[in-house]
């Protein structure tokens, strides 16, 4: 399949060269031009337990560069989703589909907006990297991939596309329930890791071994779940506490998204994540104080220009 794959991050790196590894025509999409055509020189080195590899996988910013692609999987932070779709979404063949595989919440919408709901697709990943270098990454984690239509309904362009990314190592399912309660599912996981290893400056796996931030990543995700059941989807507290600790185990080496962006005094996604699980809560008069906590901390660190 003829894939691009949109941001050169540490994920949107992992993916891009897995898929090409997995004999997939790969473009990765960036915005800087000097970069893109480093990595088309040098391609994406993978570092994984111990060794490393290289996979060729061809890179560029020019937009128009999408025009042959069978489909578009974004990669970028939530806050670059818009401006990366408005460019890509009439360079994109019209029968090309686009699909988030990205943190937070409104990606999906967004993409519909601009691709046509009958194009979007929705995904999540519990897979894990964190960078080394420029396209130089580091696999810190294995975990459950799903993908849904955006419209919810089972289709066979969502299985061939999860038989692409198992057939290329990353494990990949077709989304039970739909894709809104996939993407809340996600939702709920991020907001009871991100934040939290952000503020305490630690690896997922460590979340587990602090009682006193076990009991607060359990709190954040039950809350999400209290929300996510606001907006129609079942997500009962102990599931969400299950599924958060069991995606911190799993990816126990990795260092969130959210940490990287901290330490390297970039925005970061919290308004997409723990802001928008408050938003929907406000609707219905739940309370989250802990995500409400969660994201005026990380709002705190960004504003005082704290690097960790």
């Amino acid at each position: 399949m003829k894939i691009a794959v949109v941001g050169p991050g540490s994920m949107g790196c992992l993916f891009a060269a897995l898929l090409a590894e997995g004999g997939n025509d790969v473009l990765l999409v960036d915005y800087k031009p000097e970069r893109a055509a480093m990595i088309s020189a040098s391609g994406i080195t993978i570092e994984d337990g111990g060794r490393e590899r290289t996979a060729r996988v061809a890179a560029s910013a020019d937009s128009g560069s999408v025009s042959d692609r069978d489909g578009v999987i974004f990669m970028v932070k939530a806050g670059s989703t818009r401006a990366a779709a408005e460019r890509l979404a009439t360079a994109a063949a019209p029968g090309a589909w686009a699909m988030t595989m990205q943190n937070g919440l409104g990606n999906a919408e967004l993409l519909a907006g601009l691709f046509g709901a009958e194009r979007v697709l929705a995904g999540t990943t519990a897979q894990g990297a964190n960078p080394v270098g420029i396209a130089r990454i580091r696999r810190a984690g294995r975990g459950d991939t799903f993908v849904g239509e955006f419209s919810g309904q089972a289709t066979p362009r969502a299985e061939q596309i999860a038989a692409m990314l198992s057939g290329a190592g990353i494990p990949a399912e077709v989304a039970p329930g739909g894709v809104s309660a996939l993407l809340w599912k996600k939702a709920v996981i991020n907001a009871g890791i991100n934040p939290l290893t952000a503020v305490l400056r630690v690896r997922n796996g460590e979340l587990l071994e602090r009682p006193s931030a076990l009991a607060t990543m359990r709190a954040a995700a039950a809350e999400a779940a209290a929300a996510a059941r606001s907006a129609g989807v079942d997500i009962s507290e102990a599931d969400a506490v299950e599924l958060v600790e069991t995606v911190a185990r799993r990816t126990a080496a990795n260092i969130s998204s959210m940490h990287q962006d901290v330490a390297a005094g970039r925005p970061t996604e919290i308004d997409f994540i723990c802001g928008a699980i408050a938003a929907q809560a406000d609707k219905h008069s739940i309370p989250v104080p802990v995500n409400k906590t969660l994201l005026n901390l990380i709002k705190a660190m960004s504003e005082g220009g704290l690097q960790v």
